[in-house]
């Protein structure tokens, strides 16, 4: 097996310590968190916003650290505040402290993820890039599948509260993917004497667009992208909350209804990831898009229990495709060596729909007194990505 395949493994963990745990598995401890220390939806939303704006100001400086320390370093340092802020959490209970302690698990996720996801393009070439970044999104799914299992089962321990002991558990998990990347995480392949993998692009290819075309496409790119965040971020942060104050079901019955929102995504990436390779960027993006409006229909009035399923089904098998073809195409815009700062950009823009998405829900939905409403709008901003994706340029097959 070529190396390359060990550092996606590596940067799974990482993405999965990232996203899988330390946001996506927000949505399960919520409900409890917000019973302890007596949150209402719109400190809920707010709180959700919080890991946005530590992740954006990480995010901001990751160009310039990542030239001066190296990718490596970089993940190493972001899993070591990542790990700290979600063991902090776990020995919060007031709401200031837990918006503090969830920025810095923002600020760590954000210094581990963009360099991580920028290492597909250093270890494969454009042919399997897609499929790589695909993969490496796989271990969100794998995060959201673990806290969707075990979170409905913790049980209060030596003066923690359940959810109290989720944060220590995931900060365990954290700290051993640490080590594991301390030990095997290598930033280029010519650092083990191998060159990347798959097909190389032929000389005419391998060229590129021009830089500012380049850099326009990456900014085309990031708005597709602040799409997705505020939708899905949206989706991730109050699905939860509304299975279980709208739709009557106990905690054990929402995560197993997340467990299969995890269990699809982590196809998706590589789903979409694999298309894209075949059939360029822009189509890929679109079919993502389309796969994600009705996600948030199906949920935004009550359907029944079949369409909450196909709501699910539908955002998980969406959930890692856009990230996984932006870094794909990040590489195939600007090259292996400017693949981080191209991430970092597109990612800024990105991080306003996020940070937008959970607490303009919060607070239409204490507004409104239901969640409804938030999820059709985001249904709506979902048909604009489709079209959003239409507008980029073709590119050829790879």
């Amino acid at each position: 097996m070529h190396r390359a395949w060990v550092i996606v493994i590596l940067c799974a963990l990482v993405v999965g310590c990232c996203l899988g745990l330390a946001r996506f598995a927000f949505g399960m401890l919520l409900p409890g968190i917000s019973a302890d220390v007596g949150l209402d939806y719109a400190q809920g939303g707010l709180l959700g916003t919080n890991y946005f704006i530590g992740y954006l100001v990480m995010v901001l400086g990751v160009p310039r650290i990542v030239r001066v320390a190296g990718q490596r370093r970089m993940i190493l340092f972001g899993l070591l505040v990542l790990t700290t802020g979600m063991a902090g959490m776990a020995f919060s209970s007031s709401f200031n402290w837990l918006l503090v302690l969830y920025t810095l698990t923002g600020m760590g996720a954000g210094g581990a993820y963009v360099p991580a996801m920028s290492l597909a393009s250093s270890w494969f070439e454009a042919s399997h890039r897609g499929r790589a970044a695909g993969t490496m999104l796989a271990g969100a799914g794998i995060g959201i599948v673990l806290s969707g299992l075990l979170v409905p089962t913790l049980q209060a321990q030596a003066g923690f509260a359940g959810w109290q002991v989720g944060w220590l558990l995931f900060a365990a998990i954290a700290a051993v993917t640490l080590i594991l990347c301390t030990i095997a995480l290598r930033d280029h392949p010519a650092h083990v004497g191998l060159t990347p993998y798959g097909v190389p692009a032929p000389p005419a290819a391998a060229g590129g667009p021009k830089p500012r075309r380049s850099w326009l496409v990456l900014l085309h790119l990031g708005v597709i992208y602040a799409c997705y965040g505020l939708t899905y971020m949206t989706y991730t942060t109050f699905i939860v909350t509304t299975l279980i104050d709208e739709r009557g079901m106990d905690a054990g019955q929402a995560g197993q209804f997340w467990s299969v929102v995890g269990f699809c995504s982590i196809f998706s990436g590589t789903l979409f990831g694999g298309l894209s390779d075949r059939i360029g960027r822009r189509g890929g993006l679109m079919a993502a898009s389309l796969a994600q409006a009705p996600s948030f229909a199906l949920v935004a009035g009550d359907f029944g229990e079949l369409a909450l399923y196909g709501s699910i089904v539908c955002v998980g098998l969406s959930a890692g495709s856009i990230p996984t073809i932006r870094a794909a195409a990040a590489g195939d815009q600007v090259g292996p060596e400017r693949a981080a700062g191209a991430l970092a950009v597109i990612t800024l823009i990105f991080a306003a729909g996020q940070a937008a998405g959970p607490v303009g829900d919060g607070a239409l939905a204490e507004w409104t007194g239901r969640f409804g409403p938030g999820f059709a709008a985001c249904a709506v901003v979902a048909i604009i990505a489709v079209a959003l994706s239409a507008l980029l340029p073709a590119r050829g097959r790879n």
